[in-house]
């Protein structure tokens, strides 16, 4: 069962035109604004505070939507499931605290970064260099890692090899925001998510229309639906505990990085701010299940041939599930290919470009600007954009990097990043939720919630423990052509784990492996899944952090400012507006009389 699909001249015109789109966008910005001589920093940064709603809230949902949920969403739901759909839980409630807690703190502040944040709170710079550092490996690693995964598939579907993609993708992404700047960076998201709702659409309508419609979906799938995952077994891969309930940090980092925050601070008021996270909720949400979706309707297509193609040998890498997939839907259209190719290219442009434009601002806010405050506005645009070309190589070399790392050692990277999720978050929520915490406390909590993390990881990946996640029964492989044989898994999640398990493809049992030799304490310790990590590090980060304040020396001066109240920043919001109501009623009838 192979397909022999070639790519066509309109795949290949509605792949370039996705490039060319995106670099024209740029370019386009930047005569605009030299044209309106806007030069200084907040128009090249944060869009002089003026962004409307609409296209600032498409940007922030495809700024986090890479193609890491265009090919890992639907991986992991083939592989493991529909209890995958839990992950969107945590989605609602990350992004529901980030609209009514984190942006009325942090929005009349009227800075550029998250992480002046913590100067102010502390009146030093120490919380503030150690979580922008943090926050930068983040940026470079995450942005590298997008753009091989991306690369990988196109060399798949296209035939190209990926070294050239990736010179290609990330060129492209670091000219045009280093010349439009985040305005130039919006509007191409806004564009990038059309083509990356029609990509997932076109994908998952034609898959149902050839299994045979969508009660023949549930007939084949009926393995995949496995809701009922309520156990409190931290051993295994996803629970309803670990999807929907412990991952709320993972997602609630999202709203601590500096590309969410800069789309927060590029809006008018509060309320344009909070409306941006609201909105994006169901957006987000819909977009993760469409991709959910493509998953299930993907492992009911090829059960009804007869042949799972990844426990069949078809593919040995889960990531070239969907690419594989789209070739054979679409061989007898030419052109859908080509737009699949263009959702994904739009979902590593997005990434990319706002990685790269807050990276530029984080470089000159937190570091040339507290160095040498009184630089002129024209010199630090022009400094910006050759920070942003020089972030652009860097993560070239570094997904160059990856690329030639063994799966293990991307593996151990992917883990250590997602140490940082966990206590960045307990960072931010004790500065604003404590008038006790103290720097000190706050650093050791958070270096005591990032080592535990850390040692999971290390302990799972070089202590010998065996795999034993449990498995959905496979599909079919009756048709296929490839005998069933043994296969690393590599699979990347959703939120930047790499995750690399070696299992047997006729494995069929649903239930915990029982090993044949005596596992130690510590081993099974470290067979937590990796759903945890954030949850862990956040809640150690917290306690730990808030009890070694209580040690330390108070306070003298706090920010109050800084400080989270539900009076002011809830209460006080809705006084306002009915205040403001009363006044407006009174005007009116002065004016009648």
């Amino acid at each position: 069962m192979t397909t022999n699909y070639a790519f066509t001249v309109q795949d290949y015109v509605i792949f370039v035109a996705t490039v060319l789109c995106s670099f024209l966008i740029g370019i386009c910005f930047a005569l605009w604004e030299r044209k309106k001589n806007h030069n200084s920093p907040e128009e090249y940064f944060l869009a002089g505070r003026k962004s409307r709603l609409l296209p600032v809230t498409l940007s922030f949902i495809v700024t986090f939507q890479s193609s890491i949920l265009m090919l890992g969403f639907p991986a992991e739901v083939y592989l493991y499931g529909a209890v995958y759909v839990y992950f969107l839980l945590p989605i609602v409630i990350a992004l529901t605290f980030s609209a009514f807690i984190i942006v009325p703190v942090f929005y009349p502040l009227k800075l550029t970064t998250v992480y002046e944040y913590l100067n102010l709170r502390y009146g030093n710079n120490v919380l503030r260099y150690v979580t922008m550092t943090v926050g930068i490996v983040y940026n470079i690693f995450y942005m590298s890692t997008v753009t091989y995964g991306t690369c990988v598939a196109l060399e798949v579907v296209m035939g190209l090899p990926y070294w050239l993609t990736i010179v290609i993708y990330t060129t492209v992404t670091t000219v045009y925001t280093s010349i439009g700047g985040i305005k130039a960076v919006i509007w191409t998201d806004v564009l990038q998510f059309v083509i990356m709702t029609t990509g997932i659409l076109a994908v998952t309508v034609k898959a149902i229309i050839e299994v045979g419609g969508i009660s023949q979906v549930q007939k084949y799938s009926e393995s995949r639906m496995n809701f009922n995952q309520f156990g409190f077994d931290p051993r295994i891969r996803y629970t309803f505990w670990n999807l929907g309930i412990t991952s709320v940090p993972i997602w609630l980092y999202i709203s601590y990085m500096q590309p969410a925050m800069q789309r927060v601070y590029s809006t008018p008021d509060v309320k344009t701010a909070r409306n941006m996270y609201l909105i994006s909720i169901p957006v987000y949400v819909l977009m993760c299940l469409g991709t959910m979706i493509e998953g299930v309707v993907i492992f009911a297509y090829y059960s009804s041939k007869g042949c799972d193609i990844y426990n069949g040998g078809i593919i040995n890498n889960i990531n070239q599930l969907v690419p594989y997939t789209v070739l054979e839907l679409f061989e007898d259209i030419p052109g859908l290919p080509g737009l699949f190719i263009a959702a994904l290219s739009s979902a590593a442009f997005s990434t990319l470009s706002s990685c790269l434009s807050s990276l530029s601002a984080i470089v000159y806010e937190d570091i040339i600007k507290v160095r040498n405050p009184n630089i002129s506005a024209q010199v630090v645009t022009n400094i910006s954009r050759i920070v942003t070309i020089l972030f652009g190589l860097l993560a070239l070399a570094v997904t160059f990097l990856i690329s030639n790392l063994p799966g293990s050692v991307v593996s151990l990277f992917s883990s250590f990043v997602g140490c940082m999720e966990g206590p960045t978050c307990a960072i931010f929520i004790l500065s604003a939720f404590s008038r006790r915490v103290t720097t000190k406390g706050v650093l050791f909590g958070a270096m005591c919630g990032m080592s535990i993390s850390l040692w999971l990881n290390l302990g799972n990946i070089f202590s010998d423990v065996p795999a034993y996640t449990p498995l959905l029964p496979a599909g079919p492989t009756n048709y296929c052509s490839i005998t069933p044989n043994f296969t690393s898994l590599s699979t990347v999640s959703p939120h930047g784990y790499s995750t690399t398990t070696s299992l047997p493809h006729d494995e069929t049992s649903t239930s915990v492996v029982h090993a044949t030799f005596s596992i130690s304490g510590l081993q099974e310790f470290y067979r937590i899944s990796f759903m945890y990590y954030s949850f862990i590090g956040l809640t150690v980060s917290a306690v730990v952090g808030f009890l070694a304040s209580l040690c330390c020396e108070a306070p003298r001066h706090v920010e109050t400012r800084c400080l989270f109240e539900f009076r002011k920043h809830v209460l006080g919001r809705r006084s306002d507006k009915k205040s403001e109501v009363i006044t407006a009623k009174v005007n009116e009838e002065e004016a009648l009389m």
